[in-house]
């Protein structure tokens, strides 16, 4: 699949959104929090969207207590008396959809049983027989750890593929079972809440697969999936690091809810925010003008939407954006809403993110105390939760304000921290592999810079630790890390060359202390030239084609220790 990605984004094509930032109305109407209470959700269509609301919240208990008393009505058991007042038929299977995935989130193997024999009996009785089937299989793998109960059973069973459906000669005759269509069976894999569905791999694998077989069983679904395989391709290339691709596929997504074929998607509203506040994440540094206004479309359609995670998330990027574009107004106004609604949110790691954006918004204002607030408190949620990426990013972001703020001891604490969560990350077998050659460049770059304000500072034991760690790093077979053997050689040169200072600052302290005996003198004049021996061998590595800079630092250290000596 060939993404154009970012960079081919059209400037303002007709129709589009506007190539300006949000006005000040825009922004005021955007940042409003929800019209809560919201009212009581009645229709099949309303406690479908309820549910996947408050799963999107997180407010699990919430979302299990509606689904219980809907099955316990038994609203889907059979068909409604007044269609009018219970939905259409399109609205009660998206209801049915969301009381198996609230059952699935909820770790409740007998709502799970009940919630999937109503979707599938739903099925059949729409005459979609063949998803019905594709379905049951898939819901059987959900339900083998516990084993169906007789009821679900029984529903599944008339789905059944030949093969496992069983025979007998006596009681009622049934239909004949429908054999499981494998393109089928690769659409509802990828809808299903099935292991794995949280590694972006895997779910891009299953993405793809469900998206190739469509085109070919479209006309068996009893709804046109492509917009919701469309977004979670989207969300997978963007877990995948593939921000580009993952453009492309959200922008597909508007697109087909702009001009929707003969069967609509179901819940078009909500996949529109979720393709916008994705555009939102992956525009913000490259077209943040553009990522505003995705934030802000997405955002004025959350009026009756309980999600306080989207629209916090929506928030935050929309903050990013205002500061990647230098809307310091803007985004004043933005973060004030922020750091307030970020309250709001039950699940505390979430509010990581947003802490940490207002914290830059007041760092670019040069509001530096203030900075340090939203700061350490999202350094205190991190560390209680061991959010390593949040400890990161705070640590990235207090170096810079240590910076501003002229303060080298606090400085190379952050580059110290800095480093240290790069290395937790890039050894964390969680990692993606394309994530480890930056993340490892983040390490070198933090320890060479705290190597450097560890000499500033005269502490000889932190410049030793650092040396150490970018040796690690850097060494002849010390593992892979993606990145060039040039750069490795660089920092590795540069590490022995601080040991080198730190060495001959040693020697000059010895030789001025009038207490200092001779075997001390020549205990450091020792360590010196082994250090020069070192930082030599070191030089001598150099890859091919970087005669000059070796020459460079050959000269750089043959002068640092005459000078040290001489």
């Amino acid at each position: 699949m060939t993404a154009p990605g970012a960079a081919s984004l059209p400037s303002a094509p007709e129709g589009a959104l506007s190539a300006e930032l949000p006005d000040g109305e825009q922004l005021r109407q955007a940042l409003r929090p929800a019209a809560l209470p919201l009212p009581t959700p009645r229709t099949a269509a309303e406690i479908a969207e309820r549910l996947h609301d408050l799963l999107g919240a997180g407010q699990n208990q919430a979302a299990r207590d509606l689904a219980a008393r809907t099955l316990a009505a038994r609203a889907l058991a059979e068909p409604p008396r007044d269609a009018a007042a219970d939905g259409s038929a399109a609205d009660r299977l998206d209801l049915a959809r969301a009381l198996v995935r609230v059952a699935d989130a909820s770790n409740k193997p007998e709502m799970l049983q009940q919630a999937a024999g109503q979707y599938v009996s739903l099925l059949r009785r729409g005459g979609h027989r063949a998803q019905a089937a594709a379905t049951a299989q898939v819901l059987q793998e959900m339900l083998t750890p516990v084993g169906p109960t007789a009821a679900t059973r029984a529903a599944l069973a008339q789905q059944a593929p030949p093969d496992s459906a069983p025979s007998s000669a006596r009681g009622r005759r049934r239909a004949a079972p429908v054999a499981v269509d494998p393109g089928l069976l690769a659409v509802a894999r990828a809808l299903a809440p099935l292991p794995g569905a949280d590694d972006p791999a895997r779910l891009l694998a299953r993405t793809r697969a469900a998206l190739s077989a469509l085109p070919e069983v479209r006309e068996q679904l009893a709804a046109d999936p492509e917009a919701e395989l469309r977004l979670r391709l989207a969300q997978a290339l963007e877990g995948c690091g593939d921000d580009a691709a993952a453009t492309s596929a959200a922008l597909d997504v508007l697109d087909l809810l702009e001009t929707p074929g003969e069967t609509a998607p179901s819940d078009p509203q909500h996949l529109a925010a979720a393709a916008r506040a994705l555009l939102a994440r992956t525009l913000g540094l490259s077209h943040p003008t553009l990522a505003a206004q995705h934030a802000v479309a997405a955002l004025l359609t959350l009026s009756a939407v309980e999600d306080p995670p989207l629209r916090i998330g929506l928030i935050t990027s929309l903050l990013r954006a205002l500061l990647a574009a230098d809307a310091q107004r803007e985004a004043s106004f933005t973060a004030g809403r922020l750091i307030s609604l970020q309250r709001t949110l039950q699940q505390e790691p979430l509010r990581v993110a947003p802490l940490l954006a207002v914290a830059t918004q007041r760092l670019q204002a040069e509001r530096y105390e203030a900075a340090w607030v939203p700061l350490e408190q999202a350094r205190e949620i991190a560390t209680r939760h061991r959010d390593h990426r949040g400890l990161l990013e705070a640590a990235r972001l207090g170096a810079s304000l240590r910076e501003r703020e002229q303060d080298q001891a606090g400085s190379l604490r952050e580059l110290q921290r800095l480093a240290r969560e790069a290395r937790w990350l890039a050894d964390d077998l969680a990692t993606a592999r394309a994530e480890q050659p930056e993340l490892v460049r983040l390490e070198l770059q933090s320890n060479s810079l705290a190597l450097r304000r560890a000499l500033d500072l005269g502490q000889r034991g932190v410049v030793s630790r650092c040396v150490r760690a970018i040796e690690r790093r850097t060494a002849p077979g010390a593992g892979w890390t993606g990145l060039p053997p040039e750069l490795l050689w660089d920092h590795r040169v540069d590490a022995r060359a601080g040991a080198l200072i730190a060495a001959g600052e040693e020697l000059r302290e010895t030789a001025d202390d009038e207490a200092a005996d001779e075997g001390a003198l020549a205990a450091a004049r020792a360590e010196l030239d082994r250090c020069l021996k070192q930082a030599r061998t070191a030089i001598d590595a150099a890859p091919p084609g970087h005669t000059e800079r070796a020459e460079y630092w050959r000269t750089y250290v043959s002068e640092r220790y005459a000078h040290y000596t001489g």
